[in-house]
This record gives structure tokens, C-alpha cells and sequence, in this order.
């Protein structure tokens, strides 16, 4: 079973349910619906004695305490294994275009990891916390 997070509707549902106001809160109950199994933009929220359906993530304020205390110490773990990163390399292409970012980190038992991200924005957090440690970051101009 998935973990269950406490969650607030940030817009107005009642055409889908009568009382699924702005507010309203809920928990998550992982991938149930329809929605949420094919795209994970959505997750399954039951709203109790209202309703159980796909909402949006951009539509929900998670406001579970216990939860954002887990997610806040993982990226604290994670700032601090990227300072280790060696051999980082920033693919692009040959007009200068994001392809990947690359690297090998150590991780909380100093294992070395292999990293690789395709997506631009969540590359463009990881080089600023690589500039902001003088990590080196190789450009490789990819054909």
C-alpha cells in the first residue's frame, strides 16, 4: 500500500463532487483511478465522506508535516551527496541544445553511483549546486 499523504484542494471540484470546495482536505491513496494509473500528473485523493477521485497534483497543497519533514531531510541527503560528484559531464548537442546531464556521486555508504538526467529543469538544480561547490562540469557536444 502506498504511503498516504495529507493533502488541501487548491481549486473548486464541486462539478465533480458536491462539497470537493476549495480547502477541502484529504489523503492520497496512491494510483486507483483511471487518471492517475495512466499519467502521474495525477494522484488518487479520497476527500472522506465527499468523494474518491484523480486530482491533479498542481491542484493539491500537500500539508502533511510528517511527510514534508521526509522529503525535506532527503534533499538535505541528496545536496550532500552531490557535492561528491566526479566525472560530471553536460551532454548537449551541436547546436549548444540540453541532452543529459552525468555524473558518479557517493552515496550515504560511499558507494559510487552512476546519475544521469534527461530533463533540463531538474539538471539546471543539480549544475547550480555543482557551481555553487566548484565541482568541474565537463561539455561534451554530442552528434
Amino acid at each position: 500500500m502506498e504511503e498516504q499523504i495529507k493533502v488541501k484542494l487548491l481549486v473548486d471540484l464541486t462539478k465533480y463532487a458536491e462539497g470537493l470546495v476549495e480547502g477541502s482536505e484529504g489523503y492520497t491513496v496512491g494510483s486507483k483511478g483511471m487518471w492517475s494509473r495512466a499519467n502521474d500528473n495525477f494522484v488518487t485523493v479520497c476527500f472522506p465522506k465527499i468523494a474518491t477521485l484523480d486530482v491533479l497534483w498542481k491542484s493539491l497543497e500537500i500539508i502533511d508535516e510528517e511527510y514534508l519533514k521526509k522529503v525535506e531531510e532527503s534533499n538535505k541527503r541528496w545536496v550532500k551527496q552531490l557535492k561528491t560528484a566526479k566525472c560530471v559531464e553536460l551532454h548537449v548537442g551541436p547546436r549548444g541544445g540540453f541532452r543529459s546531464l552525468q555524473f558518479e556521486y557517493l552515496d550515504d555508504n560511499n558507494i559510487v553511483n552512476h546519475y544521469a538526467i534527461g530533463f533540463k529543469n531538474k539538471a539546471d538544480s543539480i549544475v547550480e549546486i555543482f557551481k555553487a561547490n566548484n565541482i568541474k562540469i565537463k561539455e561534451v557536444i554530442d552528434d
